[in-house]
């Protein structure tokens, strides 16, 4: 089906089924489409020759078919998941799996050493306990201690030449749901370039991954307000270089139960909702990184999440606290600029 030229209004709507065209200038176009995946909206907005359209359309089509393959893989909702074996034979058998597990696994490690365990692939019974869409009540303190009992990435012991995983302990289960959409972003933009498309930006449920420009512009975005009933930016920017963009926010999900709000993000030293932060922002090369390390400073804070950019430059983060007070790592110019 050919392109048509259609108001930006309208490509949100149909693009589910075909791929839309925005016309820019100096011939070339914007190339929009999106497909749910990963329990969420993937979005792919692309540049390219205004005559490109069958380019554009396989370069989308094989990106699409990367990030399902991917979902296959990593997600533990899946049942014939490698990551559902694993959780299944926990404390019990090392389980064979794929290349993608094992880079994301690594990944994953690496930052809950980085962070002291803020971020913990082992945390789903934690996360389940807290299933604040369903909850209207805080769990109880004793059934808290237990689901931190099974919470240990010191316990996952993966060997990457045999491609095995376990989890040493029974009842223990890992997810990737704050790690994996960004690797897929990252992988689903490798597949563009090899089709011949350089500047993009994939939406993977609100994380971003940005390359290249739109024509002789940068692309833009921004920062949601946490206390606007609106989705208004409270700073707006224009991406410098390639990176992934991803945010945590204490407005995302959450219920009140006696005046006190309890949102998603649960800190792992304690069981509880994190305290002190609203939203936080993480910028990287690294789409993976930016996602994970999102989670994982809005539980550390300011002073914690500095010294990990200060040793660690491909990060960059903008935080905002309970005080709507807004800090920015010192390298955040390397990646965005501010309008």
């Amino acid at each position: 089906m050919r392109p048509r030229h259609i108001p930006l209004l309208s490509i949100f709507i149909l693009s589910l089924t075909l791929l839309s065209c925005s016309p820019q200038t100096d011939n070339l176009s914007i190339y929009e489409q999106e497909k749910v995946l990963m329990g969420t909206i993937m979005k792919i907005k692309a540049v390219a020759a205004s005559d490109s359209e069958e380019k554009a359309e396989q370069a989308f089509e094989a990106a699409f078919d990367e990030i399902a393959d991917l979902e296959l893989e990593l997600s533990e909702w899946q049942s014939d998941s490698p990551v559902s074996k694993v959780n299944r034979n926990a404390g019990q058998d090392r389980i064979e799996v794929t290349d993608a597990v094992i880079d994301v696994t690594e990944k994953a490690l690496d930052i809950a050493r980085v962070t002291n365990g803020a971020f913990d692939v082992t945390f789903k019974p934690v996360g389940r306990l807290w299933n604040v869409k369903e909850r209207t009540s805080p769990p109880s303190a004793d059934s808290i201690r237990e689901a931190l009992a099974q919470v240990d990435y010191t316990q996952i012991e993966l060997d990457t030449l045999k491609k095995t995983l376990f989890l040493k302990k029974e009842e223990m289960e890992i997810g990737f749901g704050g790690i994996a959409k960004g690797y897929a972003a990252y992988r689903a933009g490798k597949i563009l370039e090899q089709h011949g498309i350089n500047n993009y930006i994939i939406n993977a449920g609100g994380d971003l991954y940005v390359k290249g420009k739109k024509g002789d512009k940068r692309w833009t975005s921004g920062i949601k307000d946490p206390d606007a009933k609106q989705r208004k930016p409270l700073l707006a920017f224009s991406i410098v270089k390639p990176c992934g963009i991803a945010t945590s926010g204490d407005y995302e999900s959450y219920f009140i139960h006696e005046g006190t709000r309890y949102h998603h993000i649960i800190g792992l030293a304690t069981g509880y909702p994190a305290r002190g932060v609203k939203s936080v922002t993480v910028f990287s090369a690294d789409p993976a990184k930016a996602d994970a390390y999102a989670t994982a400073f809005f539980i550390l804070g300011y002073e914690k999440s500095l010294r990990i950019v200060k040793n660690d430059p491909s990060l960059a983060f903008i935080l905002i606290d309970d005080r709507n007070t807004i800090y920015k790592s010192p390298n955040i110019g390397e990646f965005i600029e501010k309008f």
